[in-house]
Order: structure tokens, then sequence, then C-alpha cells
């Protein structure tokens, strides 16, 4: 699928095809593409009101957003018209469907009639969350006849490249340990990190000197609210060092910020022993450190942390990863238990996963 930037790039070239469909998870790249949208097929200003129409599922009908589709544009090339949150006409029945419609065998169904011959001088886009099952109509049909492009959640490695390459755009350098240290932090909603981009791109504004458009791990530090010294990046890195005092003391660190980390520590070590066993196993089969990174999703500056993944798997035997796995398993079932202890729990976990001395 194409990413947002392929997506504006041909939206730019301006022959693009009729009828679009957005969707999936990654609510925040939709919503930046249709925010761009209007000043793309409707450049003018002084007639984009007259010719661009941001509708919302729930508040119209399929009737209404189809017969502005089919209008033709005043004063200008195109008309757009966009449907947010369109789930709910997509999927509701049209007019005459059923029995009748059975019996005479004419497809009256006015999206599917849009789809079969769509006004060439609009541009039709659906937004919505989830699409429909392609073997059911209307569904099948916008597969068949539309634009449809899913936006999936990212995966870690995913969002550090991102951050990357937004922040290279927006005339910064962001570092790969930083980029993955907001990573570590802030999970995988983009929305969050192109926030916090903004706020780190404001804080590092006065700086000066060679380093002027470098933004750091410390810059990262500060306006986040990270420390480097105590996350779950550093917390990993002295687990699979075998450093236990580091360990423990960064762990228990993590959990004084929130109840919330608990279940945080615990997806994060559940995480970083998936990335050993992989590493251990391709490194087993002779693979080389950029397949290995490519595995570990680990793209772009960041696959440079493939090397210190794959020299810490080499601590780990595959029965210390399985006796790990079980220590990960036993944590969260003792978190079920009468008068948790989450202290000891996490402490307990962290010894229990480490590798011997």
């Amino acid at each position: 699928m194409p990413g947002s930037d392929q997506i504006l790039s041909a939206w730019k070239k301006r022959k693009v095809d009729p009828v679009w469909v957005l969707f999936g998870e990654e609510e925040f790249l939709r919503s930046e593409l249709l925010h761009e949208a209007p000043a793309i097929f409707v450049p003018d200003e002084a007639t984009r009101s007259f010719n661009c129409d941001v509708l919302y599922g729930p508040e119209t009908t399929l009737e209404q957003v189809l017969s502005l589709a089919r209008s033709y544009p005043m004063m200008a090339e195109r008309r757009l018209v966009v449907v947010r949150e369109a789930e709910r006409i997509l999927r509701a029945k049209p007019a005459g469907s059923g029995k009748s419609r059975k019996k005479s065998g004419a497809n009256e169904d006015p999206l599917l009639q849009y789809l079969d011959n769509p006004n060439p001088d609009c541009i039709l886009i659906f937004d919505l969350e989830k699409f429909g099952p392609k073997n059911q109509s209307p569904f099948k049909e916008l597969a068949e006849k539309a634009t449809v492009v899913e936006f999936a959640i990212f995966k870690e490695g995913d969002v550090v490249e991102w951050l990357r390459e937004r922040a290279s755009h927006l005339g910064k350098n962001l570092s790969a340990e930083a980029a993955r240290l907001m990573t570590a932090y802030l999970g995988t909603a983009l929305r969050t990190h192109a926030n916090e981009l903004e706020k780190l791109i404001s804080f590092t504004a006065g700086k000066s000197g060679a380093g002027a458009n470098n933004i750091t791990p410390n810059d990262v530090e500060q306006v986040v609210g990270v420390s480097r010294e105590n996350n779950v990046f550093e917390l990993t890195k002295a687990i699979g060092s075998g450093n236990k005092v580091s360990a423990v003391s960064i762990a228990l660190k993590l959990l004084g910020q929130g109840k919330d980390q608990r279940q945080f520590l615990f997806i994060m070590v559940a995480r970083f022993l998936e990335q050993l066993t992989i590493a251990r196993e391709l490194a087993a089969k002779g693979e080389n450190e950029r397949a290995i990174a490519e595995a570990l999703e680990l793209r772009g500056g960041a696959a440079y942390f493939a090397k210190e993944i794959i020299q810490q798997a080499r601590r780990y035997p595959k029965e210390r990863l399985d006796h790990a796995l079980q220590a990960l398993v036993n944590a969260e079932l003792a978190t079920r238990g009468p008068n948790v202890n989450d202290e000891l729990i996490v402490e307990s976990l962290v010894l229990n996963v480490m590798p011997s001395a």
C-alpha cells in the first residue's frame, strides 16, 4: 500500500481516480491527508467554499453525498467531497433493496451506480476506520472500482523511521537514539509523537552552532519527560547485559512513575524477549546483521541497534529464553492475586528473565 507521502504526490499530479477510500486504525495519517486535500484539489481559496464539502456519516445520507458528488464545480476545475466516519452510510441498505429489487434484477443501489459512472470533475473520498468484507456489497465494488488505501498501526521500528523523516522535513535531525527513546516511552500512536515532535522543535529553536538542527536524547529527556537513565530502553539494555543491580533499580524507578507502568513494563519485556528470540534464531542460521535488523523492524538509523541485540541474544540459550518467558507468565499471574505487591512482582520478574552471570 502507498504511504501518505506517495498519496500526496499522486494527488498533486492531479490525475487521480475519482473515488477513494481511506481506512485503518492509524487515524492521524488519514486526518493529515484529508487536511491537505482541499488545498490540492481546490487550490483557489476564493472558490473553495463552493467546491469543497466535508460531511460526517452519522449526520448525512448516502443520497446527499452522491448528490454533491454529481454536481459540477463552480468556477473551478474540480470539486471535492469528503465523508468522515463513513461506516454507517456505506453499511446502510439502499432504498429499494429487498425482494422487489431481486425480482427486477436491476442495480438500484445508488452507490454502485455512481461507481459505474463517477463524476470525473469530482474527487469523492470516504474515510472510515474499518473496511467491510470484500466479498459483500458495496465493499466488493469499492475494492474493484475505487482506490482503497489502508492505514494500519505502525510497528515500533516504523515509528522510529517515521519520526526521523518527519523531523527531517521540518528541518531537524532527530537522532536514531532519540527517536527510539521517544518510541519506547510514548508507544506507537503517531498523533502523540507528532505533538511531542512539535514541542521538541520549539524547544530546540534557540540552539546555535554546529548542532543547531540536531534533536538529541537529552532534548527528549527534557521535553518528553523521559529519563535517559531510567527508561525501558535502558532497562532492556541492562537486562541483556546481565547488570542485575542496574536493571532492578531502573525497573523500580519506572514503576514509581505510576500504577499503569507495571503493564507497560510487562509489554516491553515481552517485546524484548521476542527480539532476542528472533535475533538468536536468525544468527544461528547464519543470517547477517542487515537481515536480522530487517526482521527486527529496525530500519534506517535504528538498524544500528541490531548489533547490540544480537550480542545480547548470545547470552540467552533457548532454555534460558523459555525460562524468561515462563517468568513473564508467572509475573502476570501474580498480579491477579490478593494483596498484590507491584515492587516485588517487578523485581522478581527482572531477576528471573536475566541471563546467568
